[in-house]
This record gives C-alpha cells, sequence and structure tokens, in this order.
C-alpha cells in the first residue's frame, strides 16, 4: 500500500518522514475488523501487535466486547484457515485502534537532522499518558535501530509510502551500498507459519527505511 505525498519536491521525496499512528478508542471507530489493536491491561500495561477480528458483540452481561489476537494468528486465519485460533475477549473500552494520520509535507525537513538514539527530547514526545493507555507509533530511521530483522518497514519512493513490509535480514553491506532484505507482511508471517520462501524479496537500500 503506498500513500500520495502531496506537495513533495521530486528531488527530497527520500526525506520524506511517514506520518505517525496515533491510538483511537475503538469505540469510535466504525469498522474494526481486521483492524490494528492495542489493548489495556489496568494496574500492568498495554497489549500491542493485535488484531481485531469481527465487530463488536454484546454478551450476556451487557458488555461490548472485541475479539482479539496476536499478529501472528490474524495471519495463521489467512494463511492456514483451516487450523482454529482462540481469540481473547476484551471489553471496547479497553481497545485502542491504531489510526495513521496524513501525510504532512514539511519543507524544511532537509535541514533537520534525524536526533540521535536516545535524544532526551524524541523521548519526552513519546510519553505515553500512562502505564496501561497507549502512545503514538512514531516511524524512526532504520538505521538508528539496533535490530531489525521481524520489524514492520515503511519505504519511502517517489510515489508515496510503502506500508505493510517486514524486515527478513540485518542491514549487509552489497557492492558498496547498505541494504536490508524486505517482504511483505503476508509473505513474512506465511515464512513463519509453512516455511514457503517469500514470493517478492526485495533488498532495499537502508536510507530509504523506516520502522516502529
Amino acid at each position: 500500500m503506498s500513500e500520495d505525498l502531496p506537495h513533495l519536491r521530486v528531488e527530497t521525496w527520500h526525506q520524506a518522514v511517514p506520518p505517525a499512528a496515533v491510538p483511537v478508542p475503538a469505540a469510535h471507530v466504525a469498522e474494526l475488523h481486521r483492524a490494528r489493536a492495542i489493548a489495556s491491561l489496568p494496574g500492568i500495561g498495554l497489549l500491542h501487535d493485535l488484531r481485531v477480528l469481527g465487530e463488536a458483540r454484546r454478551d450476556a452481561d451487557g458488555t461490548d466486547r472485541l475479539d482479539l489476537v496476536p499478529e501472528l494468528d490474524y495471519w495463521r486465519t489467512r494463511i492456514t484457515p483451516e487450523r482454529p485460533v482462540i481469540p481473547r475477549r476484551v471489553d471496547v473500552d479497553r481497545v485502542w485502534i491504531e489510526h495513521r494520520l496524513d501525510y504532512e509535507p514539511d519543507e524544511d525537513q532537509e535541514q533537520r537532522p534525524v536526533p540521535p538514539p536516545g535524544d532526551a527530547g524524541a523521548l519526552l514526545r513519546r510519553l505515553a499518558p500512562g502505564p496501561d493507555q497507549p502512545g503514538a507509533r512514531t516511524p524512526v530511521p532504520a538505521r538508528t535501530v539496533a535490530h531489525l530483522h521481524g520489524r514492520r518497514i515503511i519505504q519511502a519512493t517517489p510515489l508515496g509510502f510503502a506500508w505493510d513490509l517486514r524486515a527478513v535480514s540485518e542491514p549487509y553491506d552489497t557492492d558498496g551500498e547498505i541494504v536490508l532484505n524486505l517482504t511483505s507482511a503476508y509473505d513474512y508471517h506465511r515464512l513463519l507459519l509453512t516455511g514457503q520462501a517469500p514470493d517478492d524479496l526485495t533488498p532495499c537500500p537502508l536510507y530509504l527505511l523506516w520502522t516502529e
């Protein structure tokens, strides 16, 4: 999936910064099936990397609940549907949905250096409201992250951002260029579940990549 980059100068497309994903209460979202979800565990913390199966349903006690499964089980329902999964039923009021903000071009971004890992200002900007409340999921340059294999990856392209990618290697040098092997989220999880090699394995320059 890609997103147009409005008003972006052709010569600076590779410097475009992907928008953040912000948590929106599930009760405020019209269509929930397959959405990326976060569940609150009061007094403990959060469960990330979940997916919603179906829509909200009212249980016998009058509480609206959602069926949530880990990301891997979501892909299991698509890749090996003959194998049942057991969802976790969670109160709608304890679930947030990842909502990707619109891209807003910044003409001055090429003049601003990327903050180094551990930058205090960057940390303050991503603080969550509390231990069991999610904060925004802000992309960071892949080159600043120590371990990339298996991570969600966003690629900048001349036509927009390519989403739903996964890293299947660590960065490596090929003919003087540092690259990372990418595949689709579908093929990545199929590899995990069945061992089948990705159909679309692609080495991509590291400087074009972001992760969350």
